[in-house]
């Protein structure tokens, strides 16, 4: 009797540990069906870090008075997301458009119905800054130091190193030729709503073809103009457009 119980309980061990062991081995459906980690894409500040090209990011506002202080607070509100930090920075008349909006009143709620403005302003701060002047600065850089002669309501920045450019709308076939942090401009009307590609060509016209929109950046894009007064460095104006 005593040796019957023994083996049972030796068999009793054995089954068991052949249900665990197959329980950890074999994933479960749930587990095999389990999607992929999506890849995000790189912020443009990433991209601004190692861009190389004619209109890369520069920063001429270094040596202004004051101005690296500004811009810190404006980079942590911004981060933040800290919307009466904005109005403290911004001009009292801080202009929005060109319709005649203005006013920090009008800039906490513009930024408060429309969160994704933050984003606009961090890619803003990204693209560096120029400065015609010991009291202004404009951002990004290259909406003051590109010719004064382009149409800007038609040209893009390209924002990566080495795009390709491709020979069909389709963005089937790259071409020869790749853009780095140049300047575009459109050829023939303005792109669809929804396309992913626009035809363009560099301002001297020896490279022409399709690009994708998401390289590109119009060069009327949301900028920011700020200048030193009396009580220091304050934004006077945040718009987009012409």
């Amino acid at each position: 009797m005593k040796l019957q119980t023994v083996g049972l309980c030796a068999l009793t061990l054995a089954l068991a540990a052949c249900g665990s062991s197959a329980e950890e081995t074999n994933p479960t459906d749930e587990t095999a069906a389990a999607p992929a980690p999506v890849e995000e894409e790189p912020s443009l500040a990433d991209l601004a870090t190692s861009a190389e090209g004619p209109y890369a990011p520069e920063d001429q506002c270094t040596g202004l008075y004051g101005f690296d202080s500004f811009r810190g607070q404006l980079r942590r509100t911004v981060t933040f997301r800290d919307a009466k930090g904005l109005a403290a920075l911004a001009d009292p008349a801080i202009k929005l458009d060109f319709g005649g909006t203005s006013g920090v009143e009008a800039l906490t709620s513009k930024v408060e119905a429309d969160p994704e403005l933050w984003d606009d302003m961090a890619d803003v701060l990204a693209l560096g800054c120029a400065s015609e002047s010991e009291t202004s600065a404009t951002m990004p850089a290259f909406f003051a130091t590109m010719p004064k002669d382009v149409d800007g309501t038609s040209a893009y920045l390209v924002t990566a190193n080495d795009a390709p450019v491709y020979t069909d709308a389709e963005g089937t076939t790259p071409g020869d030729a790749t853009i780095s942090w140049d300047l575009v401009k459109l050829v023939g009307d303005a792109p669809a709503e929804g396309a992913e590609l626009a035809e363009v060509a560099t301002l001297d016209g020896k490279t022409t073809g399709y690009m994708k929109l998401s390289q590109l950046r119009s060069a009327i894009d949301y900028r920011i103009l700020a200048n030193r007064g009396d009580d220091g460095w304050k934004i006077t104006a945040f718009v987009a457009g012409d």
